[in-house]
């Protein structure tokens, strides 16, 4: 495991070392039983809204909802191929983010996210240990953070301490997207005396963030993750997404052209002709 005071060199060689990339830091204090995750995903975030053609308020959305598929990679096994996805059923629309445990995220909306939301958040991790762990708690707020925070709480049974923020530029483009997860064992670590947003406007990096929140807590540094959009659809996934549908409705697809299959992770587009299939 990766073990470092969290100190003004160490914070130094962070920022040297990824630079303008996305990443996450996870940082523990010296004498308690306490995890922090701190993350920065504007690029990533960025990338969705691109492939997307997201307006303002679904490019929040959206980054907000990768953001927190990446911080509950804290409920799996770090740096594995073990995966979480979560879903925002909505009454007119779905917001679907996926992250693995080596900082790899995905997601899209379909319909609309207009509020007051009403639905039901549903979060499947997939533990490559047979059916996939799946739970579902009611929408509490239209706030996506505030709901995370009550499905740790109702499922999780951890009181957790959650925030995030996704910036945009007077052109719609985003600026920087961050967010930070805390959870203590034996009871809550009650508040963060901080301002995300402030924090985020003068440019402050997750190391600098987790050395915030630890405080005097003498912080030490656990782990990093690197984190990137990324779809890995192919030729081969999208064939056998047709291999589903029964043969007269791919001969019916078939009669018109081509069988079109849209990757709605990364709008990739696969077309396939009779001969193909």
């Amino acid at each position: 495991m990766l073990y470092k005071d969290l100190n003004e060199g160490t914070r130094e060689d962070l920022k040297n070392y990824f630079q303008e990339r996305d990443y996450m830091v996870i940082a523990v204090p010296k004498h308690e039983l306490m995890r922090v995750y701190v993350l920065r995903a504007g690029r990533s975030v960025e990338t969705a809204r691109r492939i997307h053609g997201l307006d303002e308020e679904k490019a929040k959305v959206l980054g907000e909802a990768l953001i927190s598929s990446l911080l509950l990679t804290s409920c799996v096994k770090h740096a594995t191929k073990q995966k979480v996805l979560l879903k925002l059923n909505l009454q007119d629309g779905v917001v679907v983010a996926e992250a693995d445990a080596t900082g790899k995220v995905r997601g899209f909306i379909e319909g609309e996210v207009r509020k007051p939301w009403n639905g039901t958040l549903t979060v499947i991790k997939e533990l490559n240990l047979g059916t996939p762990y799946t739970s579902v708690v009611p929408i509490v707020s239209d706030s996506i953070k505030e709901n995370l925070a009550y499905y740790f709480e109702q499922s999780e049974q951890i009181k957790t301490l959650v925030d995030m923020s996704v910036l945009l530029d007077p052109e719609g483009r985003v600026l920087t997207a961050s967010g930070y997860l805390v959870q203590k064992m034996g009871g809550m670590y009650e508040s963060v005396d901080m301002n995300l947003e402030d924090l985020l406007a003068r440019k402050a990096r997750p190391e600098d963030i987790a050395h915030i929140i630890l405080k005097d807590k003498e912080p030490r540094l656990i782990g990093l993750k690197e984190i990137e959009y990324y779809c890995p659809c192919n030729e081969e996934i999208a064939r056998s997404s047709l291999s589903l549908l029964e043969e007269n409705e791919l001969e019916e697809i078939l009669s018109d052209g081509p069988a079109q299959v849209v990757c709605k992770f990364c709008g990739r587009i696969y077309r396939f002709t009779k001969d193909m299939l």
